[in-house]
C-alpha cells in the first residue's frame, strides 16, 4: 500500500508530466524575457518580425480581428532596455528619437508604459487583445506565455533575454 507521501509525489509528477509548460518554466532562465498575454487571449504565437512591428507602432490584429495593444515596462528598466535591443535592435536613445520623429509626423505614440511589473501583468490579464514582456521567473498565473518564432523561454535558440 502506498504512503501518503508517495501518492502526493505521484500526483505531482503526473501533473507536471501533463503540462509541457511547467517543464519549460523550469528550464527557462531568470534572464529570459517571456511574452505574455491574457489567459483568455486569442493570441497563440507571434514571430519576432510581428513583435517588432507592434512595438514600432504598426497595427497588427489577432485571430479575432482585434488590434493587438502592446505595453512597455518603465523607460529605464533593464528588461525594457534588453527587449528593445533584442527585438527592435535599438538603444534607448534611438527608440526615443524614433517616437519623437513619429509624433512630429502625426503618426501616433509609443506603447504605454506601466509599472511595476505585477501591475503591468494584471492590466494585460484583463485585456485579451494586449501583450507585454516580463522575466520568465516573474510570470503571474493570470497570464499566458506565448511562443516567439515557435520557441518559448528555455527552448534552445530562444532570442529574448537580458
Amino acid at each position: 500500500m502506498a504512503t501518503r507521501r508517495e501518492i502526493l509525489k505521484w500526483s505531482l509528477g503526473a501533473l507536471v508530466g501533463l503540462t509541457g509548460v511547467a517543464r519549460r518554466a523550469e528550464a527557462a532562465s531568470a534572464d529570459d524575457l517571456a511574452i505574455v498575454v491574457a489567459s483568455s487571449s486569442p493570441i497563440q504565437a507571434l514571430n519576432q518580425y510581428e513583435l517588432k512591428k507592434l512595438y514600432l507602432g504598426s497595427h497588427i490584429t489577432d485571430p479575432a480581428g482585434e488590434r493587438i495593444v502592446p505595453f512597455n515596462q518603465a523607460p529605464n528598466a533593464p528588461d525594457r532596455i534588453a527587449f528593445e535591443h533584442n527585438v527592435l535592435g535599438m538603444t534607448p536613445e534611438e527608440v526615443a528619437r524614433y517616437w519623437i520623429d513619429r509624433k512630429i509626423r502625426g503618426q501616433g505614440g509609443a506603447p504605454k508604459a506601466i509599472m511595476p511589473v505585477d501591475l503591468l501583468q494584471r492590466v494585460v490579464s484583463r485585456l485579451p487583445h494586449s501583450l507585454t514582456y516580463v522575466r520568465s521567473d516573474q510570470v503571474l498565473a493570470d497570464v499566458r506565455v506565448i511562443p516567439i518564432d515557435g520557441k518559448l523561454p528555455g527552448d534552445p535558440g530562444y532570442k529574448l533575454f537580458l
